[in-house]
C-alpha cells in the first residue's frame, strides 16, 4: 500500500522536469529547520517539491549539516546536488585590490569600494580616527599629532572576501604594516632625531616625489638637510594633499593655500604623511644618502630622475633647463605637460 506522501516522493522523481534553468541566488539564514529551508528551495523553483526535500535530507540523515549563507543556485536542479551543496557551503566570492604605493586613503576608499562594496565613508572614517585606542604597537606613543591612519594603510595586493567590512579591511592593511616593515632598523629614527611617526611622513613626501627607486635615499637627504637648517620643505605633493582634488599642474594660487600641509608656507614636516609609502620608501626615510644637496628638479629627458642640486644658482640652471625641454615639447605636440618643478628655495 502506497502512502499519499510516498505517491508524491514517486510522482515528483518520475514527472518530467520542465522548469528551465536559470541562475537563482538563495539566502539560508542561521537556525533556518528543514522545512523551511525545503519552502524556500520550492518557492525559488530551485526544486520542484520541498516535502521530496525533506524526505531525502531525512534519509541521508544530514538534517544538521547545513551552513547557512548566499548560494548561488539554479532553477530545476536535482535533489542531490542542492543537498551536496547546502552540506559544503555557500562559495566564497573574493575580490583582487592592488593598492599602489603613494595613494591617499581617498583614494583607497573609492577602489575598495567600487570592487569589493565596502563602504567609503565608513572606512575614511575608521581611517581618521582610528589611532585612538589601537592595540597595533607601532601607533602607540609613536609621536602623532594626528588620530589618523594614513599613512599606515600599507599598500599591497590583498584578496578580500565578499561582506568584509571596512574595519576588517582595515586592519588587513595594518597587519601587512607590521609584517612587511618589522624588519626595518627603526632604531635609525632616534639616531636621525626623528620619532617613528615622522618617519613615515617623510616617507611619504619620498614616495610621492619620485618613482626611481635609487633616487629614494637622495631625496631623503635633501629633505633632511632642508630640515636640518631650518629651510622650507616646498615640496608640491603637500600642496596637492591639502587640496581638494588632485590637479595636473599647481598654479602660483595653489602654493597659498592656507593648510598645514602647505610646505611652501609652513617650517617643517606636515603634520601627517600626505601617502600611504611602500617598504622602499620607509627604507629611505631610515637611511638617507649622505649629500649636500638642497634642491631638485625633473631632469629635462623624461626619464623620471631629477637633477640635483646644492646651490639655488645649480637649481636654476636645472630648472631652466627642465622649462626650456617642456617648451620644446610642446612646439611639437598638443599633449600638456604634467609634471611639475620640484622644491625651490
Amino acid at each position: 500500500m502506497i502512502t499519499i506522501a510516498g505517491f508524491i516522493i514517486w510522482k515528483s522523481f518520475v514527472e518530467k522536469d520542465n522548469i528551465p534553468q536559470r541562475p537563482v541566488k538563495v539566502k539560508i539564514e542561521k537556525g533556518m529547520s528543514v522545512a523551511q529551508i525545503g519552502n524556500l528551495l520550492q518557492d525559488k523553483k530551485v526544486i520542484k517539491n520541498a516535502l521530496v526535500f525533506r524526505f531525502m535530507v531525512r534519509r541521508q540523515n544530514v538534517e544538521t549539516k547545513f551552513q547557512p549563507g548566499e548560494y548561488e543556485l539554479k532553477t530545476g536542479m536535482n535533489y542531490d546536488d542542492v543537498i551536496k551543496k547546502l552540506i559544503k557551503g555557500p562559495s566564497i566570492t573574493c575580490y583582487t585590490i592592488t593598492l599602489p604605493e603613494g595613494w591617499a586613503a581617498k583614494q583607497i576608499a573609492a577602489r575598495v569600494g567600487s570592487i569589493a562594496k565596502i563602504n567609503e565613508d565608513e572606512y575614511l572614517g575608521i581611517v581618521e580616527q582610528g589611532q585612538a585606542g589601537s592595540d597595533y604597537p607601532f601607533l602607540n606613543n609613536n609621536g602623532s599629532k594626528t588620530n589618523s591612519l594614513e599613512g599606515y594603510l600599507f599598500p599591497a595586493t590583498y584578496t578580500i572576501k565578499k561582506g568584509t567590512t571596512a574595519q576588517q579591511f582595515v586592519d588587513m592593511q595594518l597587519d601587512q604594516f607590521q609584517k612587511r616593515t618589522a624588519n626595518l632598523n627603526w632604531a635609525n629614527a632616534q639616531a636621525l632625531g626623528r620619532t617613528p611617526y615622522e618617519i613615515i611622513i617623510i616617507a611619504s613626501l619620498i614616495e610621492r616625489e619620485t618613482k626611481v627607486a635609487e633616487e629614494r635615499p637622495i631625496v631623503a637627504s635633501v629633505i633632511y638637510n632642508r630640515l636640518r637648517i631650518g629651510m622650507l620643505l616646498q615640496i608640491d605633493a603637500t600642496v596637492q594633499y591639502a587640496l581638494p582634488h588632485w590637479k595636473d599642474r599647481l598654479s602660483y594660487n595653489d602654493l597659498k593655500v592656507d593648510s598645514p600641509y602647505n610646505t611652501y608656507k609652513h617650517l617643517g614636516l606636515p603634520p601627517g604623511p600626505i601617502c600611504n609609502p611602500g617598504y622602499d620608501s620607509i627604507q629611505a626615510a631610515l637611511n638617507p644618502a649622505t649629500t649636500d644637496y638642497l634642491y631638485y628638479v625633473l631632469a629635462p629627458d623624461n626619464s623620471g630622475r631629477h637633477t640635483f642640486a646644492k646651490t639655488y644658482g645649480e637649481f636654476l640652471k636645472a630648472a631652466n633647463e627642465y622649462h626650456q625641454s617642456q617648451k620644446n615639447q610642446s612646439n611639437q605636440t598638443t599633449t600638456p605637460s604634467t609634471q611639475s618643478v620640484q622644491p625651490g628655495q
